[in-house]
């Protein structure tokens, strides 16, 4: 179920953490990329949306990753 949260996040951010059980950073992260996509959709707001919106993607998969690594070590 980890791996399906990684692959999950790269298409839909923040709901493949939601699914490794990281709820609070899920939602921060759906909530981020809302944003994102709302200031992409102005033009001049493209300019801190498309920003947002790639480091909260790489977020997303990072925290999907490190939620594996924790459990495997267990």
């Amino acid at each position: 179920m980890k791996v399906a949260g990684i692959i999950i996040n790269i298409f839909f951010p923040g709901v493949g953490t939601l699914i490794v059980g990281k709820i609070v950073q899920g939602i921060i992260q759906i909530i981020l990329i809302f944003v994102a996509i709302l200031l992409t959709i102005t033009g001049i707001g493209a300019i801190i949306g498309l920003p947002i919106y790639f480091i909260v993607w790489i977020w997303g998969i990072i925290s999907a990753a490190t939620a594996i690594d924790r459990s495997s070590r267990r």
